[in-house]
């Protein structure tokens, strides 16, 4: 198991008391949502950046994703009520998950 925190480019090495409140926030709903703390965790540079313009790919109806629990791989598939919305960039090349009314708790996704 792991989970991703990132570092901005502009902002390499410089970490403010902000940033730490942030990353044990993120470690709390990682243990919530996986039971167990984090194996490891990665440090990576992303593009933050949403672009302006936005393919609406439809309504995001449901979920299906892999855990590797202690060895082992538990599929959890969720319904979304009140669904967001599937959207890539015009290149076709990154997802983005926006609107609905959905929560990331220890019992999973929720709404």
């Amino acid at each position: 198991m792991s989970y991703f925190h990132e570092r901005p480019g502009d902002d390499v090495g410089r970490a403010t008391e902000n940033s730490e409140l942030r990353r044990a926030k993120a470690r709390r709903i990682f243990e919530a949502f996986a039971g167990c703390p984090a194996a490891r965790v990665v440090t990576t540079t992303l593009d933050r950046v949403i672009p302006e313009i936005l393919v609406d790919m439809g309504a995001l109806r449901g979920l299906v994703y892999s855990k590797d629990h202690g060895g082992t791989k538990r599929t959890y598939i969720h319904f979304m009520d009140d669904p967001p919305r599937l959207m890539c960039d015009p290149d076709g090349r990154q997802l983005y998950v926006l609107g609905g009314s959905y929560r990331v708790t220890q019992r999973g996704i929720e709404g």
